[in-house]
């Protein structure tokens, strides 16, 4: 893409803008936006939760782009400084947007602070790619750590610390009698 600049009597030059793209990383729960090589938004996201996971893949902006796009399978819900990445999967602000999939399947930018929801809204156009890349890690199987009692119960080992109290005192009784004859 190019615009002509006036330049001084009749003369114009062309001048060329660098490319636009979006890159989406589900694993760090990040999006990032460029200009050419230039990294011009960096900012949290949530993604889609588990069961409506945000799909991954290559995806142009558009054609739905509005400042206040409305659900129209979640009760009409607002979705400020929307733009539609494919079907029914939006880039859009958000109050709470927590580092972890949280959504429907959207993409969350956060509406506080510098608001780059509505930087990225004022900023992309329609057309531009979008690539999602990555999954939420999967929480790892819980591993069990060996206790001193092994798979005992809380109330199996109050009662075995009980019984070997009870012996250390036999023993220092009997160790203490045998001292004194």
């Amino acid at each position: 893409m190019q615009a002509l600049v006036a330049s001084g009597f009749f003369k114009k030059a062309a001048i060329r803008f660098a490319a636009k793209h979006v890159e989406v990383d589900l694993g760090n729960q990040r999006l990032r936006a460029y200009q050419g090589a230039r990294l011009v938004l960096d900012s949290d996201i949530s993604s889609g939760r588990e069961g409506r996971k945000t799909p991954p893949g290559d995806f142009k902006a558009g054609p739905v782009k509005s400042p206040m796009h409305r659900s129209r399978l979640y009760h009409n819900a607002p979705m400020p400084w929307s733009v539609q990445v494919h079907e029914n999967v939006f880039i859009h602000g958000f109050q709470k947007v927590p580092r972890h999939p949280a959504s429907h399947g959207c993409v969350r930018l956060p509406l506080a602070g510098a608001n780059p929801a509505k930087w990225f809204y004022d900023w992309i156009d329609i057309g531009t790619p979008i690539s999602i890349r990555g999954h939420w890690p999967v929480a790892a199987p819980r591993v069990e750590k060996p206790t001193f009692f092994g798979h005992l119960s809380i109330q199996n080992a109050v009662i075995a610390i009980a019984a070997i109290t009870a012996c250390v005192l036999i023993v220092l009784f009997i160790l203490q009698r045998r001292g004194k004859g």
